[in-house]
């Protein structure tokens, strides 16, 4: 081996040892870390609270009794945590603690206060406010819906 190989492959290996000294990350293979709610909490958790609360979240008679509207819930995402980990069993709400993770509940509670707590639709599927909201839903009305 001449002294010049010898010279760069040193130089190199100099080059190589201090680049990971000063970045050894830049050489791990860590796991990336999922943040955030599972990907199912915005396609299977929806579907499911559907089944009481209906897609858009108004709730309304359901198979327990009747469901609340969880667009208008006063609940915070801690409250919304604790009802669907323990249910409200005389009101019809079930528990979800044994059948969903810690982080799924989390995530559920996340997507209502991010997509539904404060947002309604018409019959259309326009946005509208929540005093709209109730001008047009027979429920709180005792005249019929207006249709435009």
């Amino acid at each position: 081996m001449s002294r010049s190989s010898a010279g760069i492959r040193g130089v190199v290996a100099v080059f190589f040892a201090t680049l990971f000294v000063a970045n050894p990350a830049a050489f791990a293979q860590e796991k990336k870390r999922r943040i955030g709610p599972p990907p199912k909490v915005y396609t299977q958790m929806p579907v499911i609270c559907a089944k009481c609360h209906k897609p858009d979240g108004r709730g309304g008679p359901a198979y327990g009794g009747f469901a609340a509207d969880l667009r208008a819930t006063l609940l915070n995402k801690e409250g919304l945590i604790i009802v669907i980990a323990e249910g409200i069993r005389q009101r019809g709400m079930p528990e979800f603690k044994s059948i969903l993770s810690k982080r799924e509940i989390e995530g559920i509670a996340t997507y209502l206060v991010e997509k539904v707590q404060g947002v309604y639709y018409d019959d259309q599927g326009n946005r509208i406010t929540a005093e709209e909201s109730a001008r047009l839903d027979p429920r709180k009305n005792d005249a019929p819906a207006k249709k435009n």
